[in-house]
């Protein structure tokens, strides 16, 4: 009867050590998911902010080069009778969007605000997000939809080097005479100061007779079709992330 009473209490005990260490582990296991819970919505909301501000960098640089592209497909369709005067007037008031320089000595380089982006992804954060299809569009995103986009801007900025080159090594005293320029005097045509239209009337004027600035102009627009129908492809993978963050972190707005 003695070790009956005994081994009852004993195995009551030990009932209750392990309801308590089972309840114990569940409320640490339940704990440890609501934190989760809450560093994934903290992360979603990381990354909704990003796709943002990506977005907003990438619509205003679509905008500048739509501008641009509007600029250059004049001068092509029109560069054996340019109208040298009315080139001049959206020049002059063109600052560094529709500018000679920028279509003929320099590239549009494109630098969106992915770094935090890149971090969650390569320090294993992306891991705390549930959702995979979140997961494989953020991946996709950086990887995939950047990358395409990069190696196109790099494209044009390389054929804009080789035209630059050419010019290097240009004789025409015509040239020589309009590339000739100060520091202070690209500073006051790229933030728009009056005073430059005969400058840019020779600019137009000596450019208008190279074929291969003819040539070049061309390529850069073909170029810059591949450069716009990549960064539309960029923002369609942002929509695309922005919309899966929407529905993750609002679910009732969404259904």
């Amino acid at each position: 009867m003695f070790n009956t009473k005994v081994f009852s209490k004993l195995g009551i005990e030990i009932l209750a050590i392990i309801i308590g260490i089972s309840a114990s582990f569940w409320i640490s296991e339940v704990q440890k998911d609501i934190e989760n819970q809450e560093k994934e919505k903290r992360l979603l909301k990381t990354i909704q902010i990003n796709v943002q501000t990506i977005d907003e960098y990438t619509n205003n640089r679509l905008n500048l080069l739509n501008e641009e592209n509007h600029l250059m497909d004049y001068m092509s369709s029109n560069w054996n009778t340019l109208n040298i005067d009315s080139l001049v007037n959206v020049l002059k008031d063109g600052t560094y969007i529709k500018s000679f320089h920028n279509i003929f000595l320099d590239y549009r380089e494109f630098h969106p605000p992915i770094s935090e982006l890149k971090a969650i992804i390569d320090d294993g954060s992306l891991g705390l997000i549930n959702n995979e299809r979140i997961r494989l569009a953020l991946t996709a995103l950086l990887d995939d939809r950047l990358d395409f986009l990069l190696q196109n801007v790099n494209s044009e900025i390389q054929l804009q080097q080789a035209f630059r080159e050419n010019l290097i090594s240009e004789k025409n005293e015509k040239i020589v005479a309009v590339l000739k320029t100060t520091y202070n005097e690209m500073d006051n045509r790229i933030n728009g100061k009056a005073g430059y239209i005969n400058k840019n009337s020779q600019e137009i004027k000596a450019i208008a007779e190279l074929k291969s600035a003819q040539n070049y102009l061309n390529l850069k627009i073909r170029q810059r079709y591949w450069v716009i129908f990549f960064m539309d492809y960029f923002k369609s993978a942002l929509t695309e992330v922005n919309e899966l963050v929407n529905a993750e972190l609002n679910p009732e707005v969404m259904k």
